[in-house]
């Protein structure tokens, strides 16, 4: 029995199970109490003298900490020393929050799963789902469930996750009153509307969360309101000017927008109707109210068997992710580590390796996480990396804006720490890495920011494969591009098995060219909506502005018996110069409500990439109605400067469209030349446009006061 004994504990030691610093007297003694009954079975039977008792690591949380330590040590081949278990309160497996949503439009919750039961089952991992664990019993070494099972553990892991807060206001639990949280919280959200016929609701919060829950009820066809008590949307994660213009892009697409709202009270007016009192505005009466204003940890495990928590709650954990119980370690949005809960799946992966790796015998520690965001919300990308404004006293921002969205760039003694963008910003990976590197920004990087949005010409792109291996390429999941490499290496060949294996790419999809690049070689190019169709449009402009510069006006007729004479009417008769003319007006007009579509609120409605596409094609179209109107003859005096006005507007806006569709879908490092150059090209076409309608006016009223 000693002899086994002894081989035992030789073998735990050097299969380092866990670090060796680990070892305190207390642990060993620990552990060598526990494997006692099983060490004797090993010593009824030569045969089982070389059989090396695995561990009893006991999962508490089916959630995606859980799967993400479980997946990494089945990747690590580390699940080879231990019997795992893992206990989930929810009916099915873990599943991707990031992408909840997608339920609303794909009824089948499968595809939500990170792993079917058949791969834990295939990994020896025991799935138990549907089951709470209400206690732990330190002492014993034992968590107790719902059902009063009581099941032994040598090590304990805490992932327990969160739960969504509910204001303290009165009616906060009324019918129609919903969080949105969980696969189940969806699934209830999504039945309430089709039983009751809901036609418009309430988002109670303005954040990540509040947004996503505005937009399911929003493609569900509930007319939706979004109430933050916050001065702006998204208020952890943006400035006012980044907020303002996320607030301008949601309201486009038909939402409505309350800030600086406090909510009092929700009172059932009638079955299926609730009204909100607000201290600070009118009532208002809904059918659905979504409460999503943040989360709280699940830390009652932890108070309940006198494990420390954190002042605004969560399970305290030192930098090895244990417990103030060398047996229980925690990880995930549960956790308080140095006073800080995480609420975002990143940091929750990054606690996953870190556990991971001390659970393979290697050394490693949880120093904190890049809380970073990157994301798409209502089709608008909006990401904030590194370091906010309001953590660097001395930083300097550097602000980017134009049509196609906000960008900023924060720096503390010349170098790169944070940023922000509401819009797109194709170098975003790129930004992502100078301030992983904190890489120092030259004063011309500076003006070619202000000028372009990108501190670096378009030869400076830094391809995805010479990255360092801890780069973080899918910001949403924190997978790094070792991590990535070494599943392309295991056999993942293309795009699509690699976002099955990890999730890479399937959030808000912003890092699907790089993905797509590290498993090919060559980028991804997805172009904007309509690009084929603006560019042939703008390249058939310029051709017929330079025609005009250059043809010949058309000969009038001669002689009454001439074939031109049935054409050339068009050009003498005052009636049909009259109705080319308003013809033309209202084409240009026309083409100019893409303006108002940029500028004012009320016009906000449908895509922004096809108002352009149809800006370009009535752009062209006035050419040639321009060409019918005048018969090429661009006048003299103050008809020449319109004519030479109105077709410099027009060939500029057929360059700058050109620009504009090249550069989204060439690849990044060509693009970046047309990125240069569209924003000048934009300008110019504006600045030429603007006395267009004063010329049209001095047109037309000489035209009437000189007539007949």
């Amino acid at each position: 029995m000693l002899i086994v004994f002894l081989r035992t504990l030789h073998a735990e030691l050097l299969n380092a199970w866990m670090p060796v610093e680990w070892f305190s007297k207390a642990a060993m003694s620990t552990v060598l109490q526990a494997r006692q009954s099983q060490i004797k079975d090993c010593s009824a039977s030569p045969q089982n003298e070389s059989v090396v008792v695995k561990q009893r690591l006991v999962i508490v949380g089916g959630g995606m900490s859980a799967f993400g330590l479980c997946d990494r040590l089945v990747r690590r081949k580390s699940i080879q020393r231990y019997a795992v278990t893992v206990y989930g309160d929810e009916p099915t497996p873990a599943y991707d929050r990031v992408n909840l949503s997608k339920l609303f439009s794909e009824s089948n919750a499968e595809k939500l799963l990170l792993a079917s039961p058949q791969w834990y089952a295939e990994h020896s991992i025991k799935l138990i789902t549907g089951r709470r664990i209400r206690s732990i019993d330190r002492e014993s070494r034992e968590v107790i469930d719902d059902q009063d099972e009581r099941i032994p553990y040598d090590r304990l892991i805490l992932a327990t996750g969160s739960h969504a807060f509910l204001p303290p206001v009165p009616g906060i639990r009324s019918q129609g009153v919903f969080v949105y949280r969980s696969l189940q919280d969806l699934q209830d959200i999504k039945s309430f509307i089709e039983t009751n016929s809901v036609s418009n609701g309430v988002v109670i919060g303005g954040g990540l969360l509040g947004l996503e829950a505005a937009k399911i009820l929003s493609d569900a066809g509930v007319a939706v309101s979004v109430v933050e008590m916050a001065p702006g949307l998204m208020p952890r994660q943006l400035d006012a000017k980044g907020a303002a213009l996320l607030k301008t892009r949601v309201e486009s697409m038909g939402l409505e927008v309350s800030l600086v709202r406090r909510l009092h009270c929700i009172e059932t007016e009638s079955p299926g109707r609730l009204r909100l009192d607000f201290e600070n505005a009118e009532s208002v009466s809904v059918g659905i109210v979504i409460v999503a204003a943040g989360v709280r940890p699940n830390d009652d495990l932890a108070r309940g068997c006198g494990l420390p928590v954190g002042q605004r709650g969560g399970i305290v954990v030192d930098d090895t992710l244990t417990t103030a119980d060398p047996l229980i370690h925690a990880i995930g949005e549960c956790v308080s580590h140095r006073s800080h809960v995480y609420g975002l799946v990143a940091p929750c992966y990054r606690m996953a390796d870190v556990l991971a790796h001390r659970l393979s015998g290697e050394s490693a520690t949880f120093l904190g996480a890049d809380e970073s965001a990157e994301l798409k919300l209502m089709g608008v990308q909006v990401a904030t990396l590194g370091r906010a404004l309001g953590d660097s006293p001395g930083g300097i921002p550097l602000i980017n804006q134009d049509e196609h969205g906000y960008r900023k760039i924060l720096l503390e003694q010349g170098r790169i720490v944070g940023a922000s963008c509401v819009g797109d910003w194709n170098e975003l990976p790129q930004v992502r890495q100078a301030i992983n590197r904190q890489q120092q920004m030259w004063p011309w990087q500076r003006r070619r920011f202000m000028r372009t949005g990108s501190p670096w010409a378009p030869s400076g792109a830094w391809p995805v494969a010479e990255w360092p291996s801890d780069s973080v390429v899918c910001a949403c999941l924190g997978i790094s591009k070792g991590t990535l490499t070494e599943m392309i290496e295991s056999g993942c060949e293309d795009l699509n098995q690699l976002s099955a294996r990890c999730g890479a790419a399937t959030a808000c999809g912003s890092c699907r060219p790089l993905v797509q690049e590290l498993v090919t070689g060559t980028p991804e190019v997805v172009a904007a909506p309509g690009t084929r169709t603006l560019i042939t449009a703008s390249l058939v402009g310029m051709l017929a502005a330079v025609m005009l510069l250059l043809l010949p006006p058309i000969t009038m007729a001669d002689s009454v018996q001439s074939g031109m004479r049935s054409i050339d009417v068009l050009w003498r008769s005052d009636f049909l110069r009259q109705v080319t003319g308003f013809t033309l007006l209202g084409v240009l007009s026309l083409g100019m409500l893409f303006s108002l579509r940029k500028r004012i609120i009320r016009f906000r409605w449908g895509q922004y990439a096809w108002w352009r596409v149809l800006h370009g094609i009535l752009g062209t179209a006035t050419l040639f109605c321009f060409a019918v109107h005048t018969g090429l003859r661009l006048g003299s005096n103050l008809n020449l400067v319109l004519s030479c006005s109105f077709i410099a507007a027009a060939l500029v806006g057929a360059f700058s469209g050109v620009a504009v569709g090249l550069e989204s879908s060439l690849p990044r490092r060509y693009a970046m030349l047309f990125r240069q150059w569209r924003p000048r090209l934009t300008k110019w076409h504006l600045w030429m446009t603007w006395p267009i309608p004063v010329l049209i006016a001095l047109h037309v009223f000489s035209f009437y006061w000189f007539s007949d």
